[in-house]
């Protein structure tokens, strides 16, 4: 059955439950917004010669939501994207890179692939939710989030967070299912299975979440495709800095030796002159030492990132400072450190209010490493972005 299909169901069946009841209009709601994002990179070719590079895209997002009962409802969302410009002509067969779907349903495609335009459309939230005062329940394609920290988060088994890739804001989802069963003090217990065709590609475990002395804590345990996964993570406060951490152990199924720990910590607090600062490390017992390999962060290749190889190398340290220059202007500089490598992710940002959901956005992305005994720009990109949110 087509997901196309499944949906006309549900709701034919959603209508006539809960009809009479209330109206369609009172029941669906949506949202989403149009972006128009321009994105400059230059990079050295072979020769040391600055090649420049431009690429336009063209983003709707569109958010639904019904509300097929008291208990059930439905949730829909997609995104339409246009891409043109000189990007696409180093990058042959872009567009099927896109269409690839990693769900177990094909809900993705290019229905536009040509050598200098792709157009590309895919639904990455497909819900049915249950919920009531004990339980929660959802099926489908949804965002499983088990992070506690903002930028690295080794117990996000189902949906890997990459921090660069900062135009995706709803982030990747995953076909599965999610039961959630409420306890007190604000505790609760989950469980989660990743559906895949091949078995060895599934992704399931469970976890704890409860309170003690003001901090939330949380224990896991699972299977990481072809891995056993055991991690913990905590989340409360020293005075009035935030402090966060998470670490996951990977032991896989057939190779013994090849053991991964994961473990981030953060601390975070707001200034009393407005300043927001974020502190945070990362260490990844597997890393390498391949300096171009944290190329595989950029935003403007929207890369994915394997969670046990959130950073390629073993040392990282994530600073941000962000602050209001005016009411309508905010200004961030966020910057990854590969402590180990001598590699540094530069992100700095400025946010502009225009008027009511229109905003603008000038973003920079640079890597730079140290290459010969030379500091050498491995990347640079900059982004301009304007968006419009309805």
């Amino acid at each position: 059955m087509s997901p196309l299909k499944a949906i006309l169901i549900i709701l034919c069946i959603g209508h006539a439950s809960f009809g009479q009841a209330q109206s369609l209009k009172e029941r669906f709601s949506y949202r989403g917004y149009f972006k128009d994002m321009r994105i400059v990179s230059f990079a050295n070719d072979t020769n040391n010669n600055v090649q420049t590079l431009q690429q336009n895209l063209l983003h709707h997002r569109l958010n639904t939501r019904l509300q097929l009962d008291t208990s059930w409802q439905l949730g829909v969302e997609l995104r339409n994207r246009v891409f043109y410009g000189e990007f696409l002509k180093y990058a042959p067969g872009y567009g099927d890179l896109l269409e690839q779907d990693p769900g177990l349903i094909d809900m993705s495609w290019s229905w536009i692939n040509a050598d200098n335009l792709v157009a590309h459309t895919a639904i990455d939230r497909l819900w049915l939710n249950y919920s009531s005062n004990k339980w929660d329940i959802r099926l489908g394609r949804q965002r499983i989030n088990w992070g506690q920290n903002i930028v690295w988060n080794p117990n996000d088994l189902f949906n890997v967070l990459n921090y660069a890739d900062f135009d995706y804001e709803e982030r990747p989802g995953s076909d599965a299912v999610k039961v959630q069963r409420y306890l007190k003090n604000n505790g609760s217990v989950q469980f989660a299975y990743k559906i895949t065709e091949d078995f060895s590609d599934a992704v399931f475990a469970g976890m704890y979440r409860f309170n003690k002395k003001n901090y939330d804590f949380q224990v896991l345990a699972g299977k990481y495709n072809q891995d056993v996964a055991v991690g913990f993570g905590w989340a409360g406060n020293i005075k009035n800095a935030g402090f966060k951490g998470e670490s996951t152990f990977f032991q896989p199924l057939e190779d013994s030796l090849n053991q991964v720990v994961l473990t981030s910590v953060s601390w975070d607090m707001s200034l009393s002159n407005g300043m927001y600062v974020l502190v945070s490390g990362l260490h990844n017992s597997n890393g390498t030492n391949d300096l171009n390999r944290l190329l595989t962060l950029s935003g403007s290749a929207g890369g994915q990132l394997d969670l046990k190889n959130l950073m390629p190398n073993k040392y990282s340290l994530f600073i941000q400072g962000s602050g209001a220059i005016n009411p309508l202007v905010n200004a961030s500089l966020a910057s990854i450190i590969a402590v180990d490598l001598g590699g540094v992710f530069a992100m700095p940002t400025i946010s502009i209010s225009l008027k009511q959901n229109l905003d603008l956005s000038l973003v920079g992305q640079s890597f730079l490493g140290v290459v010969d005994d030379k500091v050498s720009a491995l990347s640079n990109a900059v982004f301009v972005r304007f968006k419009w949110s309805y």
